[in-house]
């Protein structure tokens, strides 16, 4: 944990006060054998604050650096080429102005004293990062960014609101508690790690009270937080640049003020040329000029008419920005709020990433590259009751087929694993395709398989026992070879998942529906016809699924298409072209190959509204209560490396 300074550290920081920044002095205070015991009146956290006021003189201040220098100089060490590189702005890009001025009380900075290095093992240099006072039960909470608190050797670490040249410290100082430090137990933003989670860059901290023991919300005030407010706005930047100066790096410690719209941006997966991981993601973008290092940590508040609330913290992919122009923020979204919630009780949050339990019942990333295909369903119906979710039934790339019991969420969603059948060469090279679904109408889920030849088969009541008998719903068949995607929902026929909608090579979309009764196919409803411009566009449908994500009985149809987009389709009936499109996201690399199962009930709510997504490096995530608005909330079940 990082260590704080003892409470009885006055004498010896004034003596640390006056040595230089290059001291090989260790800036943690300690009490010499000839200070006297302190008054019993005095308390500890008002003792350290005035330490501290002794240390941090505005010389100090004006000596530290940006967190980002040291990762900089740590990536270069490590031989990463493309450490320190400032790109050139996006051509076409429109850059808001940026000007110096006083601040504002309730932003301002954090600094803290950090060794050097390999190189100079004994000396301390001083860093320091932005941040926001925001409310709180204690009155003592601050935001910033995840990536500046993501080192085991913090000391003196302290907030100053409204820092500037002219006047340094003009509420005081507020030392951080000890463990006061509160993000994402799967966030790590340095570069020595070898997977980066930039989605949940932001972190709160409570600080102790100044030397005359006032809190610092009730000095200086606080700025709202505003949660899921979407990506347009307008926006108040502030930040504390690091800028240019005669070809070198000269601190600035005024302020940085920029007005400006945001936008949302989704950035792909990227290994750096160290190797290391930087997960995309969807994050709320300003262009400012002059946004260099140090500006990490500063608030994006909400102006233009809005109430001020503050929706952002410079921050996130790539932890900040790829120029100075260009600057990013993990998006202010349910997972924020998490953190921010366990921040006000002083508890550390859970995790998006939950830690790898002692026996886990989902195989590793590794082996869910092979998983060929997933279907939703009730496999498993010994299950206990209490537990009651949807099952996973997985078809794998060697012919294996598993079913994954579903559970609650304590148990990771999933409880035990069935082998339903071990590989074989028949479905390894010949099922194409599994969709499950109430064909026969009893309490189990059935499953029907598109084979490589046209023949279509179904399986009732699937169990962890295995196979119960099979129907053949089409003969081999020219036609069916030609059919690419299909899913199976409920879609107005009646009150059963029995309804197979197909997506055909030419951009047909054909539905079945009432399918299995009398061990057939249902009746036949062209939804899209051959040869029109609609179909045209069909044939970018790369993958269709259904659930139950608009809240009434009608299932909706989901669309994963060819250059990464989803569209959520209403209530669809099948009687004409899809309608009632709703964009869940646009054009996305990272999902155009992503294999997304149909709605299931992984969580506490009753429908069909959870969504599993098994992404080409073999990472599973659970999409819970997705809506007209979007798939959900992430929880990674399974995670790469």
């Amino acid at each position: 944990m990082r260590r704080s300074l003892t409470a009885t550290a006055v004498a010896a920081a004034l003596l640390a006060a006056a040595a230089p920044a290059w001291s090989a002095q260790d800036p943690t205070p300690t009490k010499p054998s000839s200070q006297p015991s302190k008054p019993p009146s005095q308390v500890p956290d008002q003792e350290l604050a005035r330490a501290l006021e002794e240390f941090w003189t505005p010389e100090r201040m004006a000596e530290a650096e940006p967190v980002e220098q040291q990762q900089t100089r740590e990536a270069a060490a490590a031989g990463d080429a493309e450490a320190g590189k400032e790109q050139a702005p996006r051509k076409g890009m429109q850059r808001s102005p940026s000007h110096t001025f006083e601040g504002i009380k309730e932003v301002g900075t954090f600094y803290w004293a950090q060794k050097a290095g390999n190189d100079f093992p004994d000396r301390y240099d001083y860093r320091f990062c932005g941040g926001t006072v925001v409310p709180s039960p204690g009155k003592n909470l601050v935001v910033s960014a995840a990536h500046c608190f993501d080192s085991d050797d913090q000391k003196n670490l302290i907030f100053v609101p409204q820092h500037s040249a002219k006047s340094p410290m003009p509420h005081g100082m507020f030392p951080i508690k000890k463990a006061g430090i509160f993000k994402d137990p799967g966030y790590t933003g340095s570069r020595k790690s070898e997977e980066n989670f930039t989605g949940v860059d932001v972190a709160f901290l409570a600080t102790e009270p100044r030397s005359d023991g006032k809190q610092v919300e009730n000095v200086v005030g606080a700025v709202p937080m505003g949660f899921n407010t979407g990506f347009k706005h307008t926006v108040h930047a502030i930040g504390y640049p690091y800028l240019y100066g005669g070809g070198k790096y000269k601190p600035k410690q005024d302020p940085l003020s920029c007005t400006t719209p945001t936008k949302k941006y989704t950035a792909d997966n990227t290994k750096d040329s160290g190797g290391r991981l930087w997960r995309g993601g969807t994050f709320t973008e300003i262009n400012c000029d002059g946004y260099v290092g140090g500006t990490s940590g500063g608030p994006f508040i909400t102006a233009g008419g809005e109430p001020a609330k503050l929706i952002g913290v410079t921050g996130g992919w790539m932890t900040g920005g790829h120029s100075a122009d260009t600057s990013y923020s993990s998006y202010f979204g349910n997972d924020v709020k998490r953190i921010y919630d366990a921040a006000k009780a002083g508890k550390q949050p859970a995790s998006i990433n939950p830690p790898p339990m002692t026996d886990p019942v989902l195989p590793p990333a590794g082996t869910w590259k092979h998983a060929k295909s997933i279907a939703n369903g009730y496999f498993a119906p010994d299950g206990p009751a209490s537990d009651e979710r949807t099952d996973m039934f997985v078809m794998w790339s060697d012919g294996e087929l598993s079913v994954y019991r579903g559970a609650g969420r304590k148990k990771n969603h999933f409880d035990k694993e069935f082998k339903v059948q071990g590989p074989t060469a028949l479905w390894r090279d010949h099922a194409e395709q599994v969709v499950a679904g109430d064909f026969t109408g009893d309490a189990g889920s059935d499953l029907i398989v598109r084979w490589s030849d046209g023949e279509v088969t179904l399986y009732p009541s699937v169990d962890e026992k295995g196979f119960h008998g099979e129907y053949r719903l089409a003969a081999a068949n020219s036609t069916w070879k030609h059919a690419e995607v299909m899913t199976a929902g409920r879609f107005g026929g009646n009150k059963a998942q029995d309804d197979l909608v197909v997506r055909w090579s030419d951009g047909e979309v054909t539905m079945y529906r009432n399918t299995g009764a009398n061990k057939k196919l249902g009746k036949e409803i062209k939804v899209v016809p051959a040869g029109t411009s609609e179909a045209g566009t069909w044939k970018r449908a790369t993958q269709i699924t259904a659930g139950q994500y608009s809240g009434d009985d009608d299932w909706d149809l989901v669309v994963r298409w060819s250059d990464g987009r989803l569209s959520q389709y209403q209530d669809f009936t099948g009687t004409g072209a899809p309608r009632g499109e709703h964009k869940w996201q646009g054009p996305n690399s990272r999902w155009k190959h992503a294999l997304i199962v149909s709605g299931g009930d992984f969580t506490d709510s009753p429908r069909a509204d959870d969504t599993i997504v098994r992404r080409p490096d073999g990472e599973l995530i659970l999409y819970a209560d997705g809506n007209a608005s979007g798939i959900g909330t992430a929880t990674r079940l399974v995670a790469t490396g």
